[in-house]
């Protein structure tokens, strides 16, 4: 199975499994898409890839919004170039579990909601404040597909997002919660490098103190810690 790190183990919870992951999420999706969707009224459904076969394709957070959209978010402390291929898989196993298999040979065209791939980057080496994987920079090309008027058959867009603080990136103003993330994340960083003897429990004080994640933390104090100790 996946290896998951302190920051995808939080991340994870505040989007997708804790009991304001709705509100959460739907900020996140109004602060990418420039949007103002009402929480009561916009449905979201956490679409995960349920099938043992296919366990070890696990990604962090899949949502079907409103039966049209299809948003695959990952979270990463270390960039992987591959994230693009891993992401075509996830979708292709969504789909599987979203449209009957009968349904795929009926002679009518299916609809299907439109996917969306997302990558947030809050490691601690340089990257840009924003960049896009593709799919068809991975593809070994014949020599008569390298014109470009030839169209590329398969293609999946991954818009990776540098969440880290002194980036300033507009989103995180756009999403509250994703800044006080990111605040939070910084003061585990800071307390961990500080070497004091208890640095987690410090951290999320710290945090409580300057208000970051205050309701979450204050919840989930203990349960936080022990998702950050995963590491």
């Amino acid at each position: 199975m996946k290896n998951r790190n302190y920051k995808d183990s939080v991340f994870v919870d505040l989007f997708a499994k804790d009991i304001t992951a709705k509100e959460n999420f739907v900020s996140l999706y109004n602060a990418l898409h420039n949007t103002n969707l009402d929480l009561a009224t916009t449905t979201v459904q956490e679409v995960n890839i349920e099938n043992v076969l296919y366990m070890a394709l696990s990604n962090d957070i899949a949502m079907l919004v409103d039966n049209r959209l299809v948003v695959l978010v990952e979270h990463q402390s270390t960039i992987n170039e591959n994230m693009p291929l891993r992401l075509l898989e996830y979708v292709s196993r969504i789909y599987e579990q979203l449209v009957p298999s009968e349904d795929r040979y009926e002679k009518k065209m299916i609809k299907i909601p439109y996917p969306e791939f997302y990558v947030f980057y809050n490691g601690t080496d340089e990257y840009p404040v924003e960049k896009e994987l593709r799919l068809s920079d991975a593809f070994i090309l014949p020599e008569d597909k390298y014109s470009k008027d030839k169209k590329i058959s398969l293609e999946i867009l991954v818009k990776v997002i540098n969440i880290n603080i002194d980036k300033e990136n507009e989103i995180l103003k756009r999403c509250k919660v994703l800044e006080q993330y990111s605040n939070f994340i910084e003061l585990v960083r800071e307390a961990i490098a500080s070497g004091e003897e208890h640095p987690l429990t410090n951290a999320i004080s710290k945090a409580l103190k300057l208000g970051f994640l205050s309701d979450y933390l204050a919840r989930k104090a203990t349960e936080v810690e022990n998702m950050l100790m995963t590491e």
